[in-house]
């Protein structure tokens, strides 16, 4: 998905890849972060912010929950984290990150509510009354009044399978009311997923369904409840180039998280001001008639991979670039496939990818690079795909 604008983009990135791997310095089965890049990509995002008036959460879970890369992005100009699941929020808070958004998208356990609102998060997103209430106890037991985000549904919104959930608009008032009881919480602002959307078709980000429910509910509790709103959150592809379409809605935050790594779908298209800034690499296993088959651990399948490079060195893999045979429902990941056809492709050889992902789904290894934006790479640390330290 993003091989050509990386090497176009970051071929240093590549190039640095390949070095490690063939080194033996990293395994196949390792992402391969470009901390520069990375630092770079958070202050254009900040520097976008500003410009507009928006508040950004970095979102960490496509890099693995990883404490390190979130303290450099909070270095750079984006102190507080959305936690898109507990476990991410208890990784983050221990490492000391700041959290901003706690339960969107997934709601916090029962027993962990008391642990997660120790680390203070600013915000967290509720899909019930109940969940309310149980946040209120702790909250109360805390002596403190916790501010929640309401996940709003409209009819006609975007929903993803096992993503369901949240107040529907004809409830939302009802349920307002009663969460307006509760002593230890208070109604901050309202949220959906996804807010918007790179149409493929297009070749562009829209607004969905779910951003103008979100603008809706806003002005219902507004009007109807007098409930004064400090947040908007609109989630889903935050980026330089929709910052100011976030702004123009009437959001007040966004949750950057490809776009720190330069890999939303809309970085394949030019003129992006993220730098790519992520790459997996792999390494031949074997080969059977015209298929090569790569070590896998790390492969995603909403991934939209259509090659890679294979080979022994970066000038010789730039030109060998090798279309990535699709993988059928039932897959598991061993391996990714390749289709060989007359490529000199050899066990051994490492083979780099560029795709869209989500590491705190895989199994894989992260390698944290820096110094390749001025010549002089190093490799820093190696996590595994929950933020944990292994070397």
């Amino acid at each position: 998905m993003f091989v050509p604008v990386t090497l176009e983009r970051n071929p240093s990135l590549i190039e640095t890849a390949v070095t490690l791997h063939r080194k033996g310095e990293i395994r196949p089965n390792t992402y391969v972060l470009d901390l520069d890049a990375i630092a770079f990509n958070t202050r254009q995002l900040v520097q976008a912010a500003d410009q507009n008036g928006l508040n950004l959460y970095m979102m960490t879970k496509q890099i693995g929950r990883n404490p390190e890369v979130a303290k450099l992005i909070a270095a750079n100009g984006i102190e507080r984290a959305v936690a898109v699941d507990p476990w991410e929020a208890v990784t983050l808070g221990r490492a000391g990150i700041q959290l901003g958004n706690v339960g969107h998208l997934v709601q916090i356990p029962s027993r962990m509510i008391e642990e997660i609102l120790s680390y203070r998060p600013e915000v967290v997103t509720v899909f019930s009354v109940k969940k309310a209430e149980e946040i209120s106890q702790a909250a109360e037991k805390m002596g403190r009044i916790q501010k929640l985000l309401l996940k709003v549904v409209g009819r006609h919104d975007v929903m993803y399978q096992g993503q369901q959930g949240g107040f529907r608009e004809d409830e939302l008032i009802a349920a307002a009311r009663a969460i307006s009881r509760l002593s230890g919480v208070r109604i901050a602002g309202v949220t959906a997923f996804p807010c918007l959307l790179y149409r493929e078709e297009k070749g562009r980000v829209e607004p969905t369904a779910n951003a103008h429910t979100v603008l809706s509910s806003a002005e219902k509790l507004s009007s109807e409840l007098g409930i004064p709103l400090e947040q908007i959150n609109m989630p889903s592809a935050t980026s330089v180039h929709t910052i100011p379409m976030l702004a123009e809605l009437g959001a007040t935050h966004g949750e950057p998280g490809h776009a720190l790594t330069g890999t939303t779908p809309l970085h394949q298209k030019e003129g992006q001001a993220e730098l790519p800034a992520m790459v997996y690499v792999s390494e031949i296993s074997h080969t059977d008639r015209h298929v090569a088959y790569a070590y896998g651990g790390g492969f995603y399948r909403r991934s939209h991979a259509r090659c890679a490079l294979v080979g022994k060195d970066f000038p010789e893999m730039r030109r060998r670039v090798v279309p990535i045979r699709e993988t059928p429902p039932e897959y598991i990941d061993y391996y990714g496939t390749l289709e060989k056809g007359t490529h000199p492709i050899e066990v051994g050889d490492t083979v780099i990818y560029a795709f869209r992902t989500q590491i705190f789904v895989t199994r894989s290894e992260v390698a944290l690079v820096e110094g390749i934006q001025s010549g002089n790479p190093s490799l820093r640390a190696v996590y595994d795909s929950s933020g944990k330290k292994l070397r």
